[in-house]
């Protein structure tokens, strides 16, 4: 009890501290800040006939740059009905702060909170507040390649199964890559794995796998593959959760 309270206690600290770099971040960088910037995805598909199926997916970031820290916040819904009944309800919210240090700014530290709600893995929320360093091995236009890790702590609580509830510390380990492969188009890795450092307890792993190819201006077709992986799941429930999705993008 005493080492879960103590954990608690580190990650609420840190997420003091993450609220309070922010605003000095803010008031450092009033003039050297390059102001917000993100993009809005929606995608939907249809199929009739034998079984008629929909499903409709709703994501959006915004990222704050400062002259040598970001503040970034995602956000994913997605939503799918058979025969008129729900099959799949899920959303996830990412918050996360990075601080560039050392020479030339090559290393960061990074503080983050991620909640998350999947109702079919009977999954009521699960909230994981990190914080670790990562690693820019490139930042060039054409290919930008980051790494990650840390600790945190993860606590999650289930919708219909209340008996496995749980609480444990948890390593993280990330990394995104996205590359140029056209003249305008890029391909893009976002891979986080959360495993529980706990005896038993479970790996969560996710990969977004993402093609965006320019329309015009502020419009970009793109396609993500998205697979969600929990090597213990609730009861009755399934260990990998795949999504293939097209929409449209909209950059601002």
């Amino acid at each position: 009890m005493k080492k879960m309270l103590l954990m608690k206690c580190m990650f609420v600290s840190a997420g003091v501290f993450l609220s309070f770099s922010f605003f000095i971040s803010l008031a450092v960088a009033e003039n050297a800040g390059k102001g917000w910037s993100g993009d809005v995805f929606a995608g939907y598909n249809l199929t009739s006939g034998n079984t008629d199926r929909s499903s409709a997916n709703l994501s959006a970031q915004a990222v704050k740059q400062f002259e040598k820290a970001v503040f970034s916040l995602k956000g994913n819904m997605f939503y799918s009905e058979t025969n008129k009944k729900m099959d799949t309800q899920k959303w996830d919210g990412l918050a996360k702060y990075a601080l560039d240090f050392g020479e030339a700014g090559k290393w960061f530290s990074f503080y983050q909170v991620l909640l998350d709600h999947d109702y079919f893995a009977d999954i009521n929320y699960r909230i994981t507040p990190a914080a670790g360093i990562g690693y820019h091995i490139s930042r060039s236009e054409n290919w930008t390649w980051d790494v990650d890790a840390g600790l945190g702590y993860r606590i999650t609580r289930y919708r219909v199964n209340k008996a496995q509830d749980d609480e444990v510390l948890t390593a993280i380990a990330h990394t995104f890559m996205k590359r140029k492969i056209f003249t305008k188009a890029f391909l893009s890795e976002d891979f986080t794995a959360y495993p529980g450092l706990k005896s038993g307890s479970a790996v969560v792993c996710r990969s977004e796998t993402a093609f965006v190819n320019p329309l015009n201006g502020n419009l970009d077709l793109e396609f993500k593959y998205i697979v969600d992986y929990n090597s213990e799941p609730a009861d009755d429930k399934t260990t990998t959760d795949k999504q293939f999705i097209a929409g449209i993008k909209y950059k601002f």
